[in-house]
This record gives structure tokens, sequence and C-alpha cells, in this order.
């Protein structure tokens, strides 16, 4: 078994090690939910990170296992994964992101410091969660638009 075939049944193993762990959590976020219907607490976030891994699994498992019957889409995919202009463009579009997170938190931070004076309304309900969804949506759009610039600039 050559260096290849063995790195892409890793990935595949990688996959369905992600689809058992999805199954897994969005099993147990579903019956504690059920069963501990009456805390004050949301449990559905446990179901989502099941979902979350249960897609990655997938999207591994669609990936690699088109590489594994196919020799020229294996080597496509594994040059492609191993170059070191990609692996750069990759580097420097999570440092972008990493600092634009940085930033929003920051942000967070110092909205949390000027509501316990008085001087910001608290970040509470509606706007906590909007606040934290940005949080999370802008530095992957930073991260994907960064990708996308550089690999058209380069």
């Amino acid at each position: 078994m050559n260096n290849r075939k063995q790195w892409i049944s890793t990935k595949i193993r990688l996959g369905w090690m992600f689809l058992a762990a999805g199954v897994v959590v969005a099993a147990a976020g579903i019956v504690i939910g059920v069963e501990y219907s009456h805390l004050p607490y949301n449990f559905r976030i446990i179901t989502g990170l099941g979902i979350l891994l249960i897609g990655v699994g997938i999207g591994y498992l669609v990936r690699y296992k088109s590489a594994q019957k196919d020799e020229q889409s294996a080597r496509r995919i594994s040059v492609e994964e191993r170059d070191e202009r990609t692996v750069a463009i990759r580097s420097r579009a999570g440092n972008r992101a990493f600092l634009v997170e940085t930033g929003l938190v920051y942000i967070g931070l110092m909205w949390v410091s000027f509501a316990a004076n008085g001087s910001l309304p608290p970040l509470e309900g509606d706007t906590l969660w909007f606040f934290l969804a940005a949080a999370m949506l802008i530095p992957f759009a930073i991260y994907i638009g960064s990708i996308l610039v550089d690999q058209k600039n380069t």
C-alpha cells in the first residue's frame, strides 16, 4: 500500500469517526433534552453539535471515498491538500480570521465591561445571541473570502 492510499484510508477512518461521534452526540442531545426538559437549559446545542459532526463526517467520506476508487482523483486530492501554496494560503487566511475573531472578542469584553457600569446596555437575550452569531460567522466569512482572494491573486 503506497503512502497516498494509506493517507486516504486514514481520512476515511477519520470521516467514520466524525460520523459515529456525531450520531452519539446528537442522540445524547435528544435523550438529554427529553429526559431533562424540566430544567431551564436549552439542550439543543448538544444536538446541534452532533449534527455538525455528522456533516463533517459525511463531507470526509464523500470526498475521500471517491478518491479511494479512482487513482487519478486520489493523486489530485493528495497533491491539492499537500501543496505548499495551498497550505500557505490557508495559513494566511486562518491568521486573518483569528485577528478578526480576537477583535470581536475584545469588543465583546469591552461591551460587558462598559455594561457593568451602566454605560452600555447589557449583552443579554437576542443582543447576546446576535453578537455571538456574528463572532462566529464573520471570521468564517473572512477565512473563506481570504482563501478565494489569495487563490485568485497567486
